[in-house]
């Protein structure tokens, strides 16, 4: 079977324009993505589905340099484009990631195709627990096509899988739990505003370093390091602020 770990992407965000092409430490958001992407022992390939729109032509002239294979498509009609990717690289099982994620576990796309391939049963995968920006989720291309058929509402199609979520029945869903000492699911690692930018930047001025992914028990080491307050939440915004 062949695994590809899709990863929407585009330039026009409307609370933090470009943000995909932010840097940390020297390397855009999306090129930190790609990397755990890669990192992932079950992947066959990284597929980057972006907006065929003329505006986004930034965007694919970055992936170019990052030897990465690229999609372009709708806009809007995101479950459209993840279709159109799956076709393009003939994929028969596929990780959905999002470029807000610059933290996303490589280590659970393993575990979640490793779920996939042992129950031929199964549809969707979805790992909760985790902050929020953390997890990918799986499913498999029979069941990107049921989503394509089922999904009309634009909002819906925009959202990829949220139809499946708040529709479970005609699919078969496995929801897998975050280990103990990672779950933390009122912390935000994910990128939408200035102030997510800071953070990310500090996280990884303090973490990264060549030829290294950033882990998320180092992240939340850090937090603790850094500050003695309680709440995971309200210490990663005092670690923004204070870097």
């Amino acid at each position: 079977m062949h695994k590809v770990a899709i990863l929407q992407a585009r330039l026009s965000s409307s609370r933090l324009p470009r943000k995909v092409l932010a840097e940390l430490s020297g390397r855009s958001v999306v090129a930190h993505i790609i990397d755990r992407l890669r990192a992932a022992r079950r992947v066959d390939e990284v597929c980057v589905a972006i907006p065929a729109d003329d505006n986004e032509t930034p965007l694919a002239e970055a992936l170019a340099k990052l030897d990465v294979t690229v999609i372009r498509g709708s806009q809007h009609d995101v479950l459209g484009r993840f279709i159109q990717a799956a076709y393009s690289t003939r994929a028969d099982l596929i990780v959905r990631c999002t470029a807000d994620n610059p933290l996303v576990s490589f280590d659970e796309i393993d575990r979640q195709l490793a779920e996939l391939e042992a129950d031929e049963g199964l549809d969707y995968l979805i790992t909760e627990g985790y902050p929020v920006g953390i997890t990918p989720e799986s499913f498999t291309l029979k069941a990107l096509e049921k989503l394509d058929y089922l999904a009309r509402h634009a909002h819906m199609r925009e959202h990829v899988t949220l139809y499946a979520r708040e529709n479970p029945g005609p699919f078969a869903v496995k929801k897998l739990e975050a280990p103990r000492d990672l779950y933390a699911p009122d912390l935000s690692l994910t990128l939408d505003t200035q102030q997510d930018l800071d953070m990310f930047q500090a996280i990884y001025r303090y973490l990264y370093r060549k030829g290294h992914l950033v882990r998320l028990e180092e992240v939340f080491e850090l937090i603790r390091r850094e500050t003695s307050e309680a709440a995971l939440s309200r210490a990663v915004a005092s670690l923004a602020v204070s870097a």
